[in-house]
């Protein structure tokens, strides 16, 4: 992993482990390399977390988006699968298009989010005002 991933324990932060998503066939194959098919997400909580609730799944499968809001979009199905074990609230400071607002929208999961680029603003504004 990387150096710029890390979990501060002295801020109470705990590191639970890496979650791989499998965009499928979906990702853009690369001539004479390996399909970059995996995403990983990092999670952890700040404080301990009570083991109430089912397991979630150790892999997400799912196709990349045809038809994605910014360049880093995900589909709301995954990030909906990866708040599996949030009951709320949920803050996303780099919102970006909204993907994450529109899964907790979904769930009823209470959300806050935060983003510097005014156009990619409009567009995660829009999008949870639809979703409602």
């Amino acid at each position: 992993m990387s150096d710029g991933v890390r979990v501060d324990p002295g801020a109470g932060w705990i590191w639970r482990g890496i979650v791989p998503w499998d965009k499928t066939e979906s990702s853009r194959p690369q001539q004479g390399r390996y399909r970059i098919q995996a995403e990983y997400v990092v999670w952890g909580t700040n404080g301990p977390r009570p083991l109430t609730g089912g397991t979630a799944p150790g892999v997400f499968r799912m196709p990349k988006p045809r038809l994605k809001h910014h360049i880093a979009g995900k589909p709301v199905e995954l990030m909906e699968g990866l708040l599996g074990p949030v009951d709320g609230p949920v803050l996303d400071p780099f919102m970006g298009s909204g993907t994450i607002g529109v899964a907790c929208a979904r769930r009823g999961i209470d959300y806050v989010g935060i983003e510097v680029e005014p156009a990619y603003f409009e567009i995660a504004s829009k999008r949870l005002r639809e979703t409602g």
